[in-house]
């Protein structure tokens, strides 16, 4: 998959405890409609499959429809939205943007109740309202992939959060480690689960999603924090994204976050997925340590590789 990525807005109409964008505490946004369509106008017609949009909440954009419509006329076949869903509740909403080319929703799902996901978003109704947003693009015949961050308040029920994920038709599961950056990175001792224990409840719901043949990505763990899942990692070199955020264009969003987000130590020159693992979070690396992660030091034989 050779994408676009675009950053379209600071602000979001939730505020979850662990922002990676820092959304809860942005007084108004930083990002303009020109750059985007420069961005935009500027990489038409150069074969890229797919324009990422996120923000924030990019939904909340008072042009983002317009946006939409631009996609479109400048040729890019299809347009990915990370979202919370909650404007999508709406009916007559979800089937104006699944008209003006949206086909993949990414959709924030972070509780299996209301008490734990308006708990994280700090957002009444937020739960109903992303669910309900699910039920309504699933109806209109989009695909639907859900992403779930693990933090401290809801690891011990990943397994029925992603029970949920399924129970609504996702056609992807995706489970996050928690990117200690931003919001995350203000409330770290309230937000960060140590990685000894998020484990096993990882590994559950891992299991439940392959028991149910429903298709599992793993994103931004480090290959030994989630052993013997591996094949579930997502493969970047398989999906290549230029992101445009804020003013600052990454060629490469991956290695960008391999470069600055990221870091390894020595232990790690010993694990047979090196090449392909990005390592820790920095900050977590930096504030809790690294007795927790051992090198891999055989690839299991049936995690031959690792998925894209």
């Amino acid at each position: 998959m050779k994408g676009l990525s675009i950053h379209l807005t600071d602000v979001c109409n939730s505020k979850c405890t662990f922002c990676i964008v820092d959304s809860p505490y942005m007084k108004q946004d930083t990002v303009m409609r020109r750059r985007i369509s420069r961005f935009l106008h500027e990489h038409a017609g150069q074969d890229y499959e797919a324009v990422n949009l996120h923000g924030g909440e990019a939904t909340i954009r008072k042009d983002f429809l317009e946006i939409l419509d631009e996609i479109r006329e400048l040729g890019y076949p299809t347009v990915f939205l990370q979202t919370n869903a909650r404007k999508l509740a709406r009916m007559s909403y979800a089937e104006t943007v699944v008209g003006k080319g949206v086909s993949l929703f990414i959709v924030s799902l972070h509780g299996a109740t209301a008490a734990t996901q308006d708990g994280i978003s700090l957002a009444p109704g937020s739960f109903d309202q992303a669910v309900q947003g699910i039920r309504n693009v699933k109806q209109l015949g989009a695909s639907v992939r859900t992403n779930s961050v693990v933090c401290k308040d809801n690891y011990t029920e990943l397994p029925e959060i992603v029970d949920l994920c399924m129970d609504l038709g996702a056609d992807v599961v995706n489970i996050s480690a928690l990117h200690t950056s931003g919001t995350a990175l203000r409330n770290f001792w309230d937000v960060t689960p140590r990685y000894d224990d998020i484990r096993p409840y990882v590994a559950e719901a891992c299991d439940r999603a392959v028991a149910r043949g429903v298709a599992l990505r793993l994103e931004g763990f480090p290959y030994c924090g989630v052993p013997g899942y591996e094949r579930f990692q997502i493969d970047w070199e398989d999906n290549k994204f230029k992101m445009l955020y804020r003013s600052f264009v990454m060629d490469d969003y991956e290695g960008h976050m391999d470069d600055f987000t990221r870091v390894k130590d020595a232990r790690c020159g010993g694990c047979v997925f090196t090449d392909v693992c990005g390592g820790v979070y920095k900050e977590y690396a930096e504030m809790i340590g690294w007795d927790e992660f051992h090198p891999v030091t055989q690839r299991p034989a049936d995690n031959p590789a690792p998925v894209s």
